[in-house]
């Protein structure tokens, strides 16, 4: 899909105000939306790990910080992988940071902010791409396998591009 194809809808549409979200999205700041959407993806995470009879992830301000720093830097790099622009998996990374940890893994998505996404449909909301970013990690079995494995924290980091792809990156944690 073209960039155009993309973009020219999106200022359209905000032009217009005819977003599909909720009201209140319309209205909030970049950074106050990536932490809804983030909010939202711990609680369908959790909601998975539920139905497998599982414990709740605890949100961990230490891994939003690593999962919003790895998708910046695949936004700003121009890259998608686990291993990041220095060649550092996400243990390194937070071993960087001074984050403790005796198991650490990561799933990383991208997806656009727009009506008509393969797979998604209209994902510009926060529910909408919270739910497309989760089902797709759902599919798939190594993401699966993290959403489910032996971790105690989970961190979220949501970060768009200028042309409205969002980047996710998720760390989960067990100290």
């Amino acid at each position: 899909m073209q960039l155009q194809q993309i973009f020219l809808p999106l200022i359209a549409c905000l032009i217009l105000a005819c977003s599909k979200g909720d009201a209140e999205e319309n209205t909030i700041s970049t950074d106050d939306l990536n932490k809804v959407i983030a909010e939202k993806i711990l609680a369908k995470t959790n909601t998975i790990r539920k139905s497998e009879g599982l414990d709740n992830l605890i949100q961990d301000d230490e891994m939003d910080v690593l999962a919003t720093l790895h998708s910046e830097n695949m936004i700003n790099f121009d890259f998608f992988s686990h291993t990041d622009h220095q060649g550092k998996s996400p243990s390194n990374r937070a071993d960087d940071l001074n984050y403790a940890w005796t198991r650490i893994a990561e799933n990383i998505a991208y997806t656009p902010w727009f009506e008509n996404v393969t797979g998604c449909g209209d994902t510009r909301s926060a529910e909408s791409i919270a739910e497309c970013v989760v089902e797709g990690w759902k599919n798939s079995p190594g993401h699966f396998a993290n959403m489910i494995g032996d971790f105690k924290e989970l961190g979220v980091g949501v970060v768009f591009t200028k042309d409205s792809v969002a980047y996710f990156t998720q760390v989960f944690r067990t100290r």
